[in-house]
This record gives structure tokens, C-alpha cells and sequence, in this order.
């Protein structure tokens, strides 16, 4: 066997390393060769409270149509191109175009209102917008609020903002600016919130709205490029070739701080880009705060009329679910027609009185409705058409409930403002002030409690031109009772996290503020039900609301109060 000599290996061996040392020059840069990672004053931080996802348990991030329903004169006003897709909305903007994220109309709540959810001003006092504007090079917006029930310069405050193409996160305290119109500073209880994002000509996109309350110091960011002259990035997916302009999920870290109670909640990335060169990257985590929601009790309220009393739900499976005019088998319908289909009334306003249509459920004579037991009204109604309040053809979107007791005396119920689509109507007729109760505040006294009710009628909105809507059913509810003395509570978690728990409380006032606990449970996906057994010296002690505290494993906190009581 020939055998290498001492010299031959050592040329062998410098040859190698001399081939290695090419092919590493070579190289694409790998880890040990990029810049280190940016420092982070924090790494992890609990995602701020939010107005939104706190009140609603569901976030301004566009991701459903619910966030900002497209209909024109209700949700936004002056917009064209309109589009919510992709977790953004879109639109064009003409003069004075605006978003309206949240309004009341001094009438009966119903759905998202201003006056059933208003924003705590004193609490959230900061917004954001992640937003992009196009076919303008800056331009000036305004943000916009009211503290009454309607949409008019006495009850506004403002805020100018600068806005500049391309993508940006609009991030500043909210204070009434007094060159603007308006005399209302925010503060207490804020029942509109209008956004108006530009000039006309302007091309609107947002990725989402954070009204919020400050909790975290900013995120200080330092580099640890070698290279000065390097970008520090902040992105949601730590790839840097995607960072086009169109993207909204990147950033230029400014001054060296990351404001991060104004982010959206999730994982961000931090680097540093000098070209196409990229740094390590260095994570930071929002953690997303818990979305409860309590499902029972509810507003809807438990065992209904016609069901208990009646023997047949007023579900229109059949015409006779339509109350019929006396000694006649024809039913009550004033200034309508309908059909039965599906199991749904199917209606049309029509002559003589086109903004007068309604019609009666079905009560037997015997048996009148015992307002002191059944206090909840509710309704599933659908609406074809658009939005308008005016009193012209393609107005009159409120609908009313209309009443007599055995005693002759009518009632007429205040405005209930209806939207186009599916509405899921809710008024508590015992717990509702009479003078907010019945039209034109007309009455002090008790204009339902206590009352037998022998006719009940539903007029589903006041257009005077046609309108086609729908109705799946209609209830007339007694409160969430006990039954064998065991109370049955329904929550879920819509940012459900393993590890998660709930404190149960009694609530009287429906404030939020718990008064006593019942209960400690871990939190499941999807539907929760907690059997709580009522305890001897709480029988008989009334109306209670059910409030909830639900943190995650990182103890992330969020409260939830249920929109209806229970009756002990």
C-alpha cells in the first residue's frame, strides 16, 4: 500500500480549506453571519382593553360584515367602491365622506346602539387606525363624537388628523379640538363616533380601529446592526420580501420606540434591513385579551306567552298565528298583505296608509297577556330594501310595537330603528322608563307592568313606498327563572385559549361591577353552561345580571355582563 507522506497531506489540506474559504465567500449570508437581532425592552405584553372587543366581544378589524354593515347611509355616508373583504374596508371618498362606527337615534336601542353600548370616554381615551390612503398625497381627516342620542353639531366634539399616502398607523389621544365645530370634550359617556378619513378623491383602505385604553409603556427597539444606516422593521411575518405596498402587516419602527397598546394583538417581528440584507429577527408578543360572551340570561328572557299560555309559538307556521279581527276569520292586518311560508310571515306595506302597516298576533279572549309576568318583547325580522330614517318612499326603517289593555287603553311604543337584513329585535317593557317606553314621551305611569294585555300588535317600519320584509317569529318572554331551584348560566370565550377559567358573579345593577360570586370554572371551546344552585338566603331576592371575568393562562382579563336578568 502506498502510503501519503507528512507534505502531500498538508497540500491535500490546504487545497480543502482553500476550496471551503472559496465556496464560504460564495454563500448566501447564514445565521452566524447576519447582523444580531434588535433588543426589546419587552417581550411579551397583555394586549390593551379595547372599547370594541370588550363591549361587543368583537373587534372594529373588519373581518365580518357586522363590524361596519356596507349600507349606505347607515354605516358610512359620501363613500363609493364600497368593499369590506379580507379583513379590510375599501371604499372612495367624496366631500365629507365618513364612517359611522357608532350611533344612537334617541329611540328604543336595538342592535348596535350608541345608547346600549356607549364608550366610556374617561376609561378609553386613545384610537388607532391602521389605515392607507391613495390618490392623494396628504390630506386633512377628522375624528368625530357625541354624547347624545343623535348625530348633531350640539352634542359634538372633533379632532383634526393629518393623514398621508400609503399605509400608516393614525395613533394620538383623543381631545376636542376648538377651532373645530363642536362644544363636547370626550368625556363620560360618548353614544356616536364618526371617522371622516379625507378629501374627496381619496382612496380609503383599513385594516382595523382600536379605541383603547393606554395599559404598557411603549416597546423601546435597539438595534445591533453594525451598519447605521439600516431600517428597523416591525412585520407580521418576519419576511421581508412581501413588504410591498400594499401590505399593511409591516412598518418602519420610529424613534427607536413601538407604541404597542395602539397595535392590533398577536406576534411581531423586529429587524433590521440594510437592501435586501436582513438582520435576526427578535419577536414580540400581544396577547390577545379574552372575548366573553354571557348567553344566558339574555334579553330575550325564558318561557314566552304563547308558548306557556297560548299552547302554540307565534312562529307563523300557520296564518292563525295572525290575530283574527273580531267575530271574522279574516286576520288583522292593516295597510299590509301577507303569506305564510317557510315558517315566516311574508309581508307588504300597501294602500290605503303605506307607512302604517302592521299586524296583531293571535291572544285568546281568555287569556290576556299578564304584564307582570311577561315583560321581554323580541323578534326576528328581515327587511329588503336600503336605509333611511327621511319620511319619503325608502324611509321610515323604524318599526313599532302597539298595544291595549283590558282596561281600553292603547299604547304606542317609541321608534325601534331597523336595518336592512336579518334584526334580531329586543325591548324590556318592565325595566324601560315609561317616558323612554312610549312614544313621544308622553306618560309617567306604568304603561305595561302590571297591565293585562288583550291586543298586541307589531308594525315592522313606516316607508311610504313598498317594502317586502319578513318575519321568522316573535316572542313575548317572562325573565330567565330558576327551574327546580337550579339556575343555568351560558358563556363563551369568541378568543378562546386553552387554559383559560371564569369567575361567575351576580351583578344587580348590570354595571359590570360584580356583587357576589357563584362560581369558578375553566373555560372550554364554544358553548360553556354553569348549573348553580340557589342558595336559601337569595331565594325570592329578585332581578339579577350574571357578569363574568375570563382570563387566559397568562391571566389576560376581560368582564362581560349578560344583556338580560334572572328572577330568583
Amino acid at each position: 500500500m502506498r502510503r501519503t507522506s507528512s507534505v502531500q497531506r498538508f497540500a491535500l489540506m490546504f487545497v480543502a480549506f482553500s476550496m471551503l474559504a472559496a465556496l464560504v465567500a460564495t454563500a448566501p449570508a447564514t445565521a452566524q453571519t447576519q447582523p444580531k437581532r434588535p433588543a426589546l425592552s419587552r417581550r411579551f405584553v397583555p394586549e390593551a382593553p379595547d372599547f370594541a372587543s370588550t363591549a361587543m366581544a368583537d373587534s372594529w378589524d373588519f373581518g365580518q360584515d357586522r363590524d361596519l354593515p356596507n349600507v349606505a347611509g347607515l354605516s358610512h355616508k359620501g363613500f363609493s367602491n364600497v368593499v369590506m373583504s379580507g379583513g379590510r374596508w375599501k371604499g372612495t371618498a367624496a366631500s365629507q365622506a365618513n364612517i359611522r362606527l357608532l350611533q344612537s337615534w334617541n329611540s328604543l336601542p336595538n342592535g348596535r346602539d350608541g345608547s346600549a353600548t356607549p364608550i366610556d370616554a374617561d376609561k378609553y381615551t386613545h384610537i388607532s387606525i391602521r389605515m392607507r390612503m391613495t390618490g392623494r398625497t396628504a390630506a386633512w381627516g377628522e375624528l368625530s363624537w357625541y354624547d347624545c342620542g343623535r348625530l348633531v353639531t350640539a352634542c359634538r366634539g372633533a379632532q383634526g388628523v393629518r393623514v398621508f399616502e400609503g399605509w400608516h398607523t393614525y395613533d394620538f389621544k383623543i381631545e376636542r379640538d376648538p377651532a373645530r365645530s363642536g362644544s363636547v370634550d370626550w368625556s363620560g359617556l360618548i353614544r356616536g363616533l364618526v371617522f371622516t378619513p379625507t378629501a374627496p378623491g381619496g382612496n380609503i383602505e383599513i385594516d382595523w380601529i382600536r379605541v383603547y385604553k393606554p395599559t404598557n409603556p411603549e416597546i423601546v427597539v435597539t438595534s445591533r446592526d453594525p451598519n447605521p444606516n439600516a431600517t428597523m422593521i416591525w412585520d407580521r411575518d418576519r419576511n421581508p420580501a412581501n413588504n410591498s405596498a400594499a401590505n399593511p402587516n409591516w412598518g418602519v419602527v420610529e424613534d427607536g420606540t413601538f407604541n404597542v397598546d395602539a397595535m392590533f394583538p398577536g406576534t411581531y417581528f423586529f429587524y433590521t434591513l440594510t437592501g435586501e440584507d436582513r438582520s435576526l429577527v427578535n419577536p414580540l408578543v400581544v396577547n390577545k385579551r379574552p372575548r366573553p360572551r354571557v348567553l344566558q340570561p339574555d334579553a330575550a328572557g325564558g318561557a314566552d306567552y304563547a308558548t306557556v299560555v297560548r299552547g302554540d309559538a307565534w312562529d307563523f307556521s300557520q296564518a292563525l298565528d295572525v290575530g283574527r279581527q273580531h267575530n271574522s276569520t279574516a286576520p288583522f292586518t292593516p295597510n299590509m298583505t301577507f303569506t305564510i311560508q317557510d315558517g315566516e310571515l311574508v309581508g307588504t306595506n300597501t294602500t290605503p296608509t303605506m307607512s302604517d302597516s302592521g299586524f296583531r298576533v293571535e291572544i285568546p279572549a281568555d287569556k290576556p297577556i299578564d304584564g307582570s309576568r311577561f315583560t321581554n318583547f323580541s323578534a326576528r325580522v328581515f327587511y329588503e330594501g336600503g336605509f333611511s330614517l327621511s319620511g319619503d318612499p325608502g324611509g321610515g326603517m323604524n318599526a313599532r310595537i302597539v298595544w291595549r289593555t283590558t282596561n281600553g287603553v292603547w299604547r304606542v311604543s317609541e321608534d325601534i330603528v331597523v336595518f336592512p337584513g336579518w334584526n334580531t329585535i329586543t325591548v324590556d317593557l318592565d325595566d324601560t322608563p315609561p317616558l323612554e317606553l312610549i312614544e313621544g314621551n308622553t306618560t309617567t305611569n306604568a304603561a305595561w307592568d302590571g297591565q293585562q294585555i288583550e291586543v298586541l300588535r307589531f308594525d315592522p317600519h313606516e316607508d311610504k313606498g313598498t317594502r317586502q320584509f319578513r318575519v321568522d317569529w316573535i316572542k313575548l318572554s317572562e325573565n330567565d327563572k330558576p327551574k327546580n331551584n337550579v339556575v343555568t348560566i351560558a358563556y363563551r370565550d369568541l378568543a378562546f385559549e386553552q387554559g383559560s377559567f371564569v369567575r361567575i358573579y351576580l351583578d344587580r345593577n348590570g354595571d359590570g361591577t360584580p356583587d357576589r360570586q357563584i362560581g369558578l370554572r375553566t373555560v372550554r371551546p364554544g358553548f360553556n353552561s354553569f348549573k348553580w344552585t340557589v342558595p336559601p338566603e337569595l331565594q325570592g331576592s329578585g332581578e339579577w345580571f350574571v357578569t363574568v371575568r375570563m382570563a387566559d393562562s397568562r391571566f389576560a382579563t376581560t368582564f362581560a355582563t349578560s344583556t338580560g336578568t334572572i328572577e330568583l
